[in-house]
Order: structure tokens, then sequence, then C-alpha cells
């Protein structure tokens, strides 16, 4: 009898446990995370690194979640110009995220990565469902690989609510820094060559459109630069986009100019 009671104790209280806590067989399954840049390569520590969460799909819980860390990756391995079916791009010491996890049966999750967590401006989430299944491999090659989009857009000049006085014929200076999401910058002799990009300024007053300007290429890796002429004073919202016509992903960043009518002169006649 006392033994009958116990076994139904042990069945009751393991049924009572949500399907993450069930994981107690003593069999962990590995796991590999990467979270790479499209055309580019893996977001790591350099730009902060990419948040992954991995959600049961059943009942909503966080299985796990962590912080991808490490390099980019090799660029010769990853830029190549043509690619075989299922290549692998992670080389040693590539960005990823690792844990191990004792999974009692196979799991639906969808699994999610948040980056480039060092622009915040710029965060980008892409998500994939998949089922888990107990003992499988999930280490080799690119292991779990999340492909994220964009590109990390960060208006430089002029800061945000810069104030100035208003003249028709003085330009104001726009300054971007615009990257791939893994911080690989665009510039001459280089994967990713400037003349691939389209970087514009729009410029709004609240919610209405007045004009767009393109910005250039300096020369200096990943900094676009142009000069606008706005013709009246007011509160301006500038937005820097990048896109590429090719994939199709595009990164912005947005500052705020308040040009101030100036003074006119005080008239110099007597009365």
């Amino acid at each position: 009898m006392r033994i009958l009671f116990l076994t139904l104790f042990l069945a009751i209280t393991t049924l009572s446990l949500p399907a993450a806590a069930q994981m107690s067989n003593g069999t962990d399954t590995d796991f590999k995370i990467t979270v790479k840049s499209r055309d580019a390569k893996f977001i790591g520590t350099s730009m902060g690194g990419a948040r992954v969460m991995i959600v049961d799909k059943r009942t909503g819980d966080t299985i796990v979640e962590g912080v991808t860390t490490g390099g980019t990756g090799d660029t010769a391995t990853i830029m190549k110009d043509t690619y075989e079916r299922n290549q692998v791009y992670f080389t040693d010491g590539a960005a990823k995220f690792e844990f191990s996890l004792e999974i009692l049966e196979p799991m639906p999750v969808t699994v999610t990565a948040t980056a480039p967590l060092a622009q915040g401006q710029s965060l980008a989430t892409v998500s994939e469902d998949m089922i888990l299944i107990p003992l499988k491999d999930y280490t080799s090659g690119n292991g779990i690989m999340l492909e994220l989009p964009g590109f990390a857009v960060d208006v430089l000049s002029p800061p945000a609510h810069r104030k100035l006085p208003h003249s028709p014929d003085r330009p104001i200076t726009v300054t971007a820094n615009v990257i791939k999401m893994c911080g690989c910058h665009i510039a001459e002799d280089s994967p990713w060559p400037p003349e691939n990009y389209e970087v514009e300024a729009h410029v709004y007053v609240n919610s209405l459109y007045i004009t767009s300007t393109p910005l250039e290429f300096t020369g200096e890796p990943g900094i676009y630069e142009t000069n606008l002429k706005i013709p009246q004073p007011g509160t301006f919202r500038i937005v820097v986009t990048a896109f590429d016509p090719v994939t199709k992903e595009g990164g912005m960043d947005t500052t705020t100019i308040v040009l101030e009518k100036q003074k006119e002169p005080a008239s110099n006649e007597q009365q």
C-alpha cells in the first residue's frame, strides 16, 4: 500500500510540473545558436551581441534566454561569390550562444533573436518555429542559425534637438554612419561597396513630408554625408534611411533640428 501511494504521488507530482521542468532524465541535448546579418557576418560582441530567446509554443514559457558572444567570423568563408547547398559559415571564434537542456520529449518552440544590442535605434527581431528533439545534433555546422536583415544607421550630425538660427542659404550638414548589423563597414574594396546601397535623408514637419536628398559616401568606411537647405524656419524631423535594392533590407535613424527665425535688426532711423 505504501509503495502504491508513493508511485501515485510521484506520478501526480510529475504531471503537475510544466514541460520545461520535466527535464530530469539525465540526458542533455547541446545547442548552439548563431545569428548572422543578411549578406554579411555573425552578430557578436562588437555589436553588443544578439539576444536569443526560446519559448515553448504549448505553454508560452521561456525555456532559455541568452546573448551571442564572439567575433564576426571569417570574411573569406562567409562572403564567397558562390555558395554550396547547406553552406557552413561558422568558424572557430565566431559569435554564438551555447547551452544544454534535458528535454523529456519533442518540443515545439519559437526561437527569437533581437540585435544589435549595442545599436538600440536599429534593433530588429527575427524568429523561427521549430521542433526540438531530444539528443539530436544542434551544434555542428552553423548550429541553429537565424538571419537578421537590416542596417545599423546612426545619425552623427546634427544631434537631436539642435537649435540653429535659420538661413535659407546656409546648408545643414547631415552625417550618418551606415553599417551592416554585424558591424561590417561599407567601404571601397570590401564585400560591401558603397555603390550597392541607397542612403537618403527625408525631411518632415510633424507628419508632413517636405523633401528627400541622397547622402554621398565620403570615402571613410560607413560614413555618408549631405548638405540640406531648408527654406523656412521651424522644427524638422530628419530620417536617414539605408536600402539594399538587391536584398530589399533597410535601416533608419532619426534626428530633429530646430531652425529659429532670426530677429530682424533694429532700425537706425531716428524718430
